[in-house]
C-alpha cells in the first residue's frame, strides 16, 4: 500500500466517522438543550446534514423532535413535534449554554396536541376561582363547567369558547358564558380571555396557522411562514 493510498483510506475512514458520530452528537445536544425548554416524560430527537461535519458549523439540513406529556409554560401537552429543514443554529449557544439559538431556518413547524384532561387540569390552576373545572373539546368549540369560589359566592359556570392564538401567545377565548346567579360578579373577567401558551418563550419565533379540533383532542399548528 502506497503512502497516498494510506492517506487517502484515513480520510475517508475519518469522514464516514464524522457522517455517523456528528449527528448522535448534534441530536444529543439538541435533545439536552430542548429539555430545558419543554420538560417531557420522552424526548427523542434527530439531527441530520451532508457532508455530517457541517452540523459542527451550525449548519442542519434537518430536525426532528418529538416529546410525549411535554410541559410548556407550565402547560402539559400531551405530543409536541417539531421539524427544522435548512436551518442554522448557534453551535456555541447550543454545547456551552445549552441553548437552541436558531437564525436562519427555511422551514420550521411546530404540532402541539392537548387533551381535555391537561387543559382542564391547567385552568384549574391558572384561574384560582375555578374549581374541579371539566373539559369537553368537541368539533365546534370548547365547554368548560366549573365551580366558581369567590369566598362569600359560589355558583356553577359554564363557559363555551375556542382557541385562538398569534405569534404572540395561544388563548382561551369564551363566546358565552352561562351563570345562574351572577352576584354582580362579571364573570367576563375571569373567562373572557385565559392565556395558555407564551410563544416568545420558544427558541424559535413561530405564528399560529391552524387550530383543529377534533372529540377529547386540540391540535395546534404553528409555522414560520
Amino acid at each position: 500500500m502506497t503512502k497516498k493510498t494510506l492517506v487517502i483510506g484515513c480520510f475517508a475512514g475519518l469522514l464516514a466517522f464524522s457522517e455517523i458520530v456528528s449527528p448522535v452528537i448534534a441530536s444529543f445536544w439538541l435533545d439536552t438543550a430542548l429539555t430545558k425548554v419543554m420538560p417531557a416524560r420522552q424526548h427523542s430527537v434527530s439531527a441530520r446534514s451532508f457532508p455530517g461535519f457541517s452540523l459542527w458549523m451550525g449548519q442542519f439540513d434537518g430536525v426532528k423532535a418529538a416529546s410525549d406529556d411535554a410541559r410548556i409554560d407550565g402547560l402539559k401537552i400531551q405530543e409536541v413535534r417539531v421539524t427544522l429543514d435548512d436551518a442554522r443554529i448557534n453551535m456555541g449557544e447550543l454545547i456551552r449554554n445549552n441553548r437552541i439559538s436558531v437564525g436562519q431556518v427555511r422551514n420550521l413547524e411546530i404540532v402541539m396536541k392537548i387533551n381535555e384532561k391537561d387543559l382542564a387540569e391547567y385552568l384549574g390552576a391558572k384561574v384560582k376561582e375555578v374549581k374541579s373545572p371539566t373539559v369537553k373539546i368537541l368539533q365546534d368549540k370548547i365547554q368548560i363547567r366549573s365551580d366558581v369560589d369567590l369566598g362569600i359566592l359560589k355558583v356553577a359556570v359554564g363557559v363555551d369558547g375556542r382557541i385562538v392564538g398569534d405569534a404572540q401567545s395561544i388563548r382561551f377565548r369564551s363566546d358565552r358564558i352561562e351563570v345562574n346567579n351572577t352576584g354582580g360578579i362579571n364573570f367576563g373577567a375571569l373567562f373572557g380571555e385565559i392565556p395558555l401558551l407564551d410563544l416568545t418563550k420558544l427558541p424559535f419565533k413561530v405564528r399560529v396557522r391552524k387550530i383543529d379540533m377534533e372529540p377529547g383532542i386540540l391540535t395546534i399548528i404553528a409555522d414560520n411562514h
